[in-house]
């Protein structure tokens, strides 16, 4: 074997394991978000433990998931396919902090404690009783909590978009992100789907107005897709 030939089958071997990986945390994640899973773990706890530590729950795992992909892809073999050159790079860089800042802002607007779930876990070590979550994790669409804003009013799931943007908009690419970038964008795309039936189920008219005004994903000047 060459040393091309060798070079391609490794490369072929990173972007097989970054695929296989990704999609191993997208099934988990996705059936952690589950009514199903919840309404199990419900049944063998009871409320109190559901409605207090399962956000807080799911969220640890998620980020220890992301840093377990982090670690074993870091000593997979990479290439770099393309390296972006300014000034579009520092486009590119523009496009990465408006991802930051709808990760922020969505967090804001969210709550911290009701979004990362240490609201619940701090009403149960207290001895509150924990209210449970909202069904999923979008904008406040109570009556009293008026139109939604911010990046609420960019995506209706700026929550998946803001990291999607900073993953896809790396100047300087290589397999292994590439890999990652294009695996995990379409999680976040078609995830969203499923995530925006929970909320349109629980909100239903509200959420339709909400839907008619906001672009699903990517921002647009057509508000529904």
């Amino acid at each position: 074997m060459t040393g091309t030939d060798a070079g391609q089958t490794a490369v072929g071997r990173t972007i097989a394991y970054v695929t296989a990986g990704t999609l191993l945390f997208a099934l988990v994640h996705s059936v952690l978000a589950t009514e199903w899973l919840k309404s199990r773990v419900e049944a063998l706890f009871g409320s109190r433990v559901r409605n207090g530590l399962y956000r807080f729950a799911y969220n640890n795992i998620t980020y220890a998931s992301i840093g377990a992909m982090v670690f074993a892809f870091r000593r997979l073999p990479d290439r770099v396919v393309y390296r972006v050159p300014r000034p579009w790079s520092l486009l590119m860089r523009l496009g990465q902090a408006i991802g930051l800042w709808l990760i922020a802002d969505t967090n804001l607007r969210m709550g911290v404690g009701r979004f990362t779930g240490m609201r619940g876990a701090w009403e149960f070590v207290s001895g509150a009783e924990p209210r449970r979550e909202d069904p999923a994790q979008g904008p406040r669409l109570e009556p009293a909590a008026g139109p939604p804003g911010g990046a609420f009013r960019v995506s209706r799931h700026p929550n998946n978009l803001g990291p999607t943007l900073i993953v896809c908009l790396q100047p300087t690419m290589g397999v292994r992100l590439l890999t990652f970038a294009v695996v995990g964008s379409l999680y976040s795309y078609f995830g969203s789907k499923l995530e925006e039936q929970r909320i349109a189920a629980a909100y239903q008219q509200r959420y339709a107005v909400y839907r008619a005004r906001t672009p699903f994903f990517f921002p647009t000047w057509k508000g529904r897709q």
